[in-house]
């Protein structure tokens, strides 16, 4: 398909080789400029979200498997509640709950005094909430996750490591994290293409904007394809062809470098 002029409609108006290819990669072609900006959008997400979506679930998972948060069971049921929502779901609860003029984060600053914070018709806001948003939703699968690699590491080994006088830290960077070695990059790996695939919380939040400026390259695509005349069904799947390309080059990185040890 992303080697034809295809109408969403009209079906296949012609063979057209790789012409769809030649135009995403002209910059004078405006739907190239604002493909590649999407892309670099959906990048921006990744670097500035999915090192917090790992750490935070790991932080969880340690403070609930060293019995931090005395009701171990409530704790994990509370965390894992919002992974059970869809997307639009909770894209909609969060859009309520940080709506500029009624919403109930904006009514508790104007109650402590500090005033209203346009969410999500500013940057950097826009960009906070749909983090935010991700966070609370992703966070409760990233603890599980690592819950269950913390539960099994060995005890015999902090038991030694506690004999031997080390510290809560050295215990944590030469015990645990080589012991959620293999969690760890499954984690990542999933981390990083459920942010590459994000699409719900722009689409439904912020449309995308201000401007373009939330809009992921998978919310592009589906406007390409779905929301322009008939012919831009073959663009939009030259499109998904690039950035599979992409996310799995990127993948492939990884393998070959976070994987060598890993099994």
């Amino acid at each position: 398909m992303s080697m034809t002029k295809w109408g969403l409609y009209g079906g296949n108006l012609g063979f057209i080789g790789f012409r769809n290819y030649q135009l995403l990669f002209d910059t004078n072609f405006f739907m190239s400029r604002q493909f590649w900006e999407s892309m670099w959008a959906t990048i921006q997400f990744i670097i500035f979200s999915v090192p917090l979506f790992i750490f935070s679930g790991l932080g969880l998972a340690i403070l609930i498997n060293n019995q931090f948060l005395k009701t171990k069971t409530l704790s994990r049921m509370i965390f894992f509640i919002p992974v059970a929502l869809s997307a639009p779901v909770v894209a909609v609860i969060w859009m309520w709950l940080l709506e500029y003029n009624s919403g109930l984060i904006n009514f508790l600053l104007i109650f402590f005094h500090i005033g209203r914070i346009p969410w999500l018709t500013q940057q950097p806001w826009a960009w906070i909430s749909i983090v935010i948003t991700t966070l609370w939703w992703t966070i409760g699968w990233n603890m599980i996750i690592f819950l269950g690699g913390l539960q099994n590491i060995p005890t015999d080994l902090y038991d030694a490591a506690k004999i031997d006088g080390s510290n809560s830290w050295n215990t944590f960077i030469h015990i645990t994290l080589p012991g959620l070695r293999n969690i760890f990059f499954f984690v990542t790996i999933f981390q990083l293409i459920a942010s590459f695939n994000l699409f719900a919380q722009p689409q439904l939040m912020t449309g995308g904007g201000p401007g373009r400026s939330t809009l992921p390259v998978m919310l592009y695509i589906y406007q390409t394809a779905f929301n322009f005349s008939m012919p831009y069904m073959g663009i939009s799947s030259a499109m998904s062809i690039i950035s599979g390309c992409i996310i799995l080059t990127i993948v492939m990185i990884l393998f070959s470098t976070l994987g060598k040890e890993t099994y």
